[in-house]
């Protein structure tokens, strides 16, 4: 049984370059509110677990909430579980050629990395109130779909998720932007992090699909 004495006070893998983290809620949250699609992992004895789960956070907390589909094994059991929690959002490799000075090449990224504690719930209306609030957060207000937990579609769907709340022990960004350069390097390689987002993912995602004029729909 895991209790309070048990949350740890600092990351349970200590990240070990202090130039690059930063605990401030307010660019933590910008981060998990711009990138919420989280690596959730943990171990279950000699098992290990890691799925990739949308997480927002609680309002007025510094807690998680999410929902994942009942059949994943990660969350079969016990129904409370440590995990190491990542956020990925921008990153790139960073060529010499991209600084105004003679560096070597590198890879800047933003991150945000969580330990917690994930109560895994299967109560009917706490699902109904996850999958409504998450809606709440993604869905436009102007847009025809909006949550109703009587729609047949939702009461298909809910019966086959869990509800996640994620009571969060330590958290802190990890956010490396080639800060050990010089000022104008650091921004030259920001530039270039930005220029490289804006490369189309198109190419290799359509190698995962059928060719669309085959496509059936339901």
């Amino acid at each position: 049984m895991l209790t309070e004495t048990d949350a740890p006070t600092q990351a349970l893998a200590p990240f070990h370059y202090d130039v690059y983290r930063f605990n401030d809620p307010e660019r933590i949250d910008a981060i998990v509110d711009s990138f919420p699609l989280a690596l959730v992992v943990s171990a279950n004895g000699a098992q290990s677990h890691a799925s990739h789960v949308p997480l927002l956070r609680v309002a007025g907390s510094r807690d998680l909430f999410g929902h994942v589909d009942a059949a994943n094994p990660q969350f079969s059991e016990p129904n409370r579980i440590r995990a190491r929690i990542v956020f990925i959002g921008p990153d790139s490799y960073i060529p010499p050629e991209a600084y105004v000075t003679r560096q070597l090449p590198t890879w800047n990224y933003v991150s945000v990395h969580v330990t917690g504690l994930i109560d895994v719930v299967d109560d009917p209306a706490r699902k109904l109130e996850v999958l409504r609030e998450t809606a709440a957060r993604l869905q436009p207000e102007d847009v025809p779909y909006q949550f109703d937990p009587l729609d047949e579609r939702v009461e298909r769907f809910a019966p086959h998720v869990l509800a996640l709340r994620v009571t969060v022990e330590y958290e802190e960004a990890r956010i490396k932007l080639s800060q050990d350069k010089s000022l104008a390097d650091q921004h030259a390689a920001f530039e270039y992090l930005l220029m490289n987002r804006a490369h189309s993912p198109r190419p290799l995602l359509e190698t995962f699909l059928s060719p669309a004029e085959l496509k059936v729909h339901d």
